[in-house]
């Protein structure tokens, strides 16, 4: 994001002064400078949404940026540069607003840096801690009734007595790279649990209700089931592993961090 955010800055900084050479008048130098990044990070945004804080942000640098090139940029050859100090303060508090408020945002979706984290945190040197935010976690009544309902849940898998074991998300998963993800389960007898169905569910730790990335392990051997997981967005999330057969139901989740190379 701050890739985006302050890179299309510097663009409409380029398109300005270079746009000066083709002889455009000022006024249209500083509109077409800042249309275009404008409608580039929209188009993007349609595709791949960020979200409104996100876009917003990008909006109010791109737009702040092309009108400030606009008011300084008319001047005579030769003409030295001047500002009045009250225009000078409104422009350096509205870019110290816009780092700000880049900074908070890549903070809440990618969390604070490794070094920062260990400089302001206790205790978290050597340590994988995830700083970003996580979302809003329901308390309302359905979410009493979920939790009601997990309660039973649970009661019905430990009659079960069924014995599983996963291997792959125990360690740190990286961001684009695919990692193999295996399942050992026995009845309740710990004999191979086969002919079973299980799915893997990837979601966000604070929406119980969101229905994540879904992934089908296939069996590869009695009671053995594998498949590739990717991840395409850093962060934390909870790993649910459901596994069915017949009847009878297994469910089991674990917290895992997808880390960006």
């Amino acid at each position: 994001m701050t890739t985006t955010l302050f890179g299309g800055a510097a663009l409409i900084a380029l398109l300005f002064f270079g746009l000066r050479l083709t002889g455009i008048s000022n006024y249209w130098r500083g509109v077409i400078s800042g249309a275009l990044p404008t409608m580039a990070i929209m188009s993007y945004s349609l595709v791949h949404w960020p979200g409104a804080d996100v876009v917003a942000l990008h909006l109010a640098m791109y737009v702040a940026t092309a009108t400030v090139l606009t008011l300084t940029g008319e001047r005579k050859k030769g003409q030295p540069l001047k500002f009045h100090w009250i225009p000078m303060i409104f422009v350096a508090f509205f870019v110290i607003l816009a780092v700000l408020m880049a900074s908070f945002v890549s903070i809440a979706v990618s969390g604070l840096p490794n070094f920062v984290t260990q400089w302001v945190l206790p205790n978290a040197a050597n340590k994988n801690v995830h700083t970003a935010f996580s979302g809003v976690v329901p308390h309302d009544e359905a979410a009493a009734k979920m939790i009601s309902h997990y309660m039973t849940k649970s009661a019905r898998q430990r009659q079960l007595g069924w014995s599983i074991e996963v291997a792959g998300l125990e360690q740190q998963l990286r961001l684009n790279r695919p990692t193999e993800v295996t399942v050992s389960a026995r009845d309740g007898a710990q004999q191979p649990l086969d002919r079973a169905t299980v799915k893997l569910i990837v979601k966000h730790p604070a929406d119980a209700a969101e229905l994540g990335k879904l992934t089908i392990l296939t069996a590869f051997a009695p009671g053995q089931y594998r498949a590739s997981v990717t991840m395409d967005r850093p962060g934390q999330w909870v790993a649910v592993l459901q596994i069915a057969r017949g009847q009878d139901e297994f469910e089991t989740a674990k917290e895992i961090s997808v880390y960006a190379d």
